[in-house]
C-alpha cells in the first residue's frame, strides 16, 4: 500500500480551540472523553486535537486534550480514570502493552484505530557506490541516539533486514537523529543515513546534492530478522517523493489511538463513530492527517490487540473480517489475554 507522508504545518482551525481550552489534566467528567497526547508541535498533538474536535461536534460528549511529554505521563493516568484514550506510535504502544523499555509494567491497553504514520529507511548520496542495503556493510553509520533510543532500535531493524548488525558497520554514536545530519552528509562524516520520507532534511539534501533511499528485502526471512529486533511493519512505496527514485519496500511506523481496558463502550463507540462519520473533517484539520482514512483503521498489520469495544463497533459496521478475527486471536494469545 502506498503511504503518503505530509509535512507538518500549523493549521488547526476548530481543533486548536478545543485543545487550548482543555489542555489541563483535571479528572474527567462523565460527558468528557479525555485524550492523552504529546505537546504542541508533534504529530500526536495534531491527531489528538482533531479527534477531540470531531468528538465534540458529533456526539453529546466533549473531547478534551491532555498534553504532556508523552505516553509515559498519560498512560498511568488511564489507570486512575483521568485519561480515556491516547495517541502514540505503534512501537511505543507495543512496549507499553508488554511492560518493556521505558514502561516498568504492562498496561492493559487495546488498539482503537490505526492511522497514518511515517515511511522510514536508510539512505545514501545519489552518487554513492552503495546500490542496495547489502552494500552498506563496513560503512560509517550513526548509532545509539541517546536523545531518542527508539531510533537506534529502528536502525538495527534495517540492518537486520540485510542480515547485519552494528558489528558489521563502523558505528559512530550520535545523540539525535536530525541534529547534525546535514553536516554528517555534506561534510562526508558518514556514508549511510536514516530518515523518514518527506523529512525536511531529506528534501533539502535531495535538492542540493541528491539522495537515494535503500529499499528492504520483503522476503519472509528478511522481515522475520527485523521482527527479532522489534515488531516491524513493511509496506510498498511508489516512486516520486524526494529520495524515492524507484518503487521499493520500506518500514512503516503507524500511529495508534489506544484505550485502557476500563474505558467505557460508549466512549469508544462514540470516538470511532466520530472518526468515521466526520472523517473528511478530521483529515482536513491539518495536512498531516491526510492518511487517516477509514480503510486503515482496521489492519492485519496491528501489533497489539484491538480493544474489545473497538472490535464490537467494527463488527456492527461490517468492518471486521474473518482474517482480522484470526489476527486478533493471535495477538490476544501473544499478550496472554485469552
Amino acid at each position: 500500500m502506498i503511504r503518503t507522508i505530509h509535512t507538518f504545518r500549523s493549521r488547526w482551525g476548530a481543533a486548536a480551540a478545543v485543545a487550548a481550552a482543555f489542555a489541563t489534566a483535571t479528572p474527567a467528567m462523565s460527558n468528557d472523553i479525555v485524550i492523552g497526547a504529546n505537546q504542541p508541535g508533534s504529530n500526536f498533538y495534531v491527531v489528538g486535537a482533531a479527534l477531540s474536535d470531531v468528538i465534540s461536534r458529533n456526539s453529546n460528549f466533549t473531547g478534551r486534550l491532555m498534553t504532556s511529554a508523552g505516553a509515559g505521563v498519560w498512560l498511568p493516568m488511564m489507570t486512575t480514570g483521568e485519561v480515556d484514550l491516547g495517541t502514540a506510535s505503534h512501537y511505543e504502544a507495543w512496549l507499553a502493552a508488554r511492560g518493556e523499555g521505558p514502561f516498568p509494567q504492562p498496561f492493559n491497553i487495546g488498539l482503537i484505530a490505526s492511522g497514518s504514520g511515517l515511511n522510514v529507511a536508510l539512505y545514501v548520496r545519489n552518487d554513492s557506490d552503495i546500490q542496495t542495503l547489502a552494500d552498506v556493510r563496513g560503512r560509517r553509520i550513526g548509532s545509539e541516539y541517546s536523545g531518542g533510543p527508539a531510533i537506534d532500535v529502528f536502525k538495527r531493524g534495517e540492518l537486520a533486514n540485510a542480515g547485519m548488525t552494528y558489528d558489521d558497520m563502523q558505528a559512530l554514536p550520535r545523540s539525535t537523529l536530525y541534529g547534525g545530519q546535514r553536516e554528517d552528509f555534506t561534510e562526508g562524516r558518514l556514508d549511510v543515513f536514516y530518515a523518514s520520507v518527506g523529512a525536511g532534511i531529506v528534501n533539502e539534501l535531495d535538492s542540493l546534492v541528491g539522495v537515494r533511499f535503500l529499499g528492504l528485502d520483503n522476503s519472509e526471512e528478511a522481515v522475520a530478522r527485523m521482527r527479532e529486533i522489534y515488531p516491524a511493519v513493511v509496506t510498498w512505496v511508489e516512486p516520486g517523493a524526494p529520495g524515492v527514485r524507484e518503487g521499493m519496500w520500506m518500514t512503516f511506523l503507524p500511529s495508534y489511538v489506544v484505550g485502557f481496558n476500563d474505558v467505557s463502550e460508549e466512549a469508544v463507540h462514540t470516538t470511532l463513530a466520530a472518526l468515521i462519520d466526520l472523517n473528511d473533517d478530521f483529515r482536513a484539520a491539518n495536512p498531516a492527517l491526510g492518511g487517516w482514512t477509514v480503510d486503515r483503521f482496521v489492519t492485519e498489520d496491528a501489533i497489539i490487540p484491538y480493544h474489545p469495544h473497538a472490535v464490537s463497533f467494527y463488527k456492527e459496521r461490517g468492518m471486521w473480517s474473518d482474517a482480522m478475527e484470526a489476527r486478533q486471536q493471535e495477538l490476544l494469545a501473544d499478550f496472554g489475554r485469552n
